[in-house]
C-alpha cells in the first residue's frame, strides 16, 4: 500500500513549482500591504507560515479539482465507510485524504500567535469541515470528483492528527525556548 501512496503523491509534487512561485508572489505581497500599513518590514514565522499554507491551498486545489477535466467523475457517496473497500488501492485513496489535510491540521493555528482562539481544535476543524464540503460540493456539481462523506471524515481526521502535532510542536518550542533553569526535572 506504501508504494501506492508513494505513487498517488507524485501528481501532486508536480504542482510545487507553481504553487512556491504564488505563495512567495502573495506572501511578499502580504509583507508589503503590512509595511504599508505599519510602516515596519517584519519577516516573521508567521510569513513563513503563510507562505507554506498558500502552497499548501494551491497543490490541493490542483490536484482534487482543477487537475480533473468536467464531467469525468460523477459518483456521490453518503455512506461513512464506504470508500474504505477491500482493496488497497481503495484504502491508500482514504489514507491519502488524512495525509492532505495533516498540513491543515499544522497551519491553521499556525497562521494566528499567542492564544487566539482560532488557534483552537474547534476552529481548526471548523475551517477544516468548511473547506471539504465545499470542494465535495464543487466536485460533485461540476463532476470533477467522487463526492464523498467519506473524503469530509478523512479530511477532518488529518485536520485533528496535524492540529496534535501543532500542539506537540509548540510544547517542545516552548520547552527549548525557556531558560535550563526554568524547565522541569532540571
Amino acid at each position: 500500500m506504501l508504494s501506492i501512496i508513494l505513487t498517488d503523491i507524485k501528481s501532486p509534487l508536480t504542482y510545487l513549482q507553481t504553487a512556491f512561485f504564488l505563495a512567495a508572489f502573495l506572501t511578499l505581497l502580504h509583507l508589503f500591504y503590512t509595511y504599508l500599513r505599519t510602516r515596519a518590514l517584519e519577516f516573521t514565522s508567521r510569513s513563513v507560515f503563510l507562505f507554506l499554507f498558500i502552497s499548501n491551498v494551491y497543490i490541493t486545489l490542483q490536484f482534487a479539482f482543477f487537475s480533473r477535466p468536467p464531467g469525468s467523475r460523477s459518483t456521490i457517496s453518503l455512506i461513512p465507510g464506504a470508500t474504505w473497500g477491500t482493496t488497497l488501492q481503495s484504502h491508500a485513496y482514504v489514507i491519502e485524504n488524512i495525509l492532505m489535510t495533516i498540513p491543515l491540521g499544522i497551519l491553521l493555528p499556525s497562521l494566528w500567535p499567542g492564544k487566539s482562539s482560532l488557534r483552537s481544535l474547534a476552529k481548526c476543524l471548523s475551517i477544516t469541515l468548511a473547506c471539504s464540503v465545499a470542494l465535495e460540493t464543487a466536485q460533485f456539481l461540476t463532476q470533477r470528483g467522487h463526492c464523498q462523506t467519506d473524503d469530509v471524515l478523512a479530511n477532518v481526521a488529518g485536520a485533528i492528527i496535524g492540529w496534535l502535532l501543532f500542539c506537540i510542536g509548540s510544547k517542545i518550542i516552548a520547552a527549548v525556548g525557556r531558560p535550563r533553569s526554568d524547565r522541569k526535572g532540571s
